[in-house]
């Protein structure tokens, strides 16, 4: 015989387990798992406004050059800005 307030133990008599693991109650959003990413990562989202017209020419740059938008920021921003003179 099994007491009730048991989660854990399987009957005997033809009981099933659910599949997969179980809940734990404390799982994250993938919002809150990509920060955790991010802070781990050492990033930091950084939001910039552009003319429509450079935003286009900058995706079409991205598409022939099989790039990420971060990666050619970064390089531009190591490359022009922070360069020493």
């Amino acid at each position: 015989m099994k007491d009730h307030t048991d989660t854990v133990t399987i009957d005997l008599l033809g009981g099933k387990r659910p599949r997969g693991r179980p809940a734990t109650g404390c799982a994250m959003t993938a919002a809150e798992r990509k920060r955790l990413q991010r802070e781990r990562a050492g990033r930091v989202t950084f939001t910039v406004e552009l003319p429509e017209e450079l935003v286009e020419q900058f995706n079409d740059f991205l598409k022939f050059k099989d790039l990420t938008k971060s990666a050619v920021i970064e390089k531009l921003i190591r490359s022009q800005l922070l360069r020493k003179r």
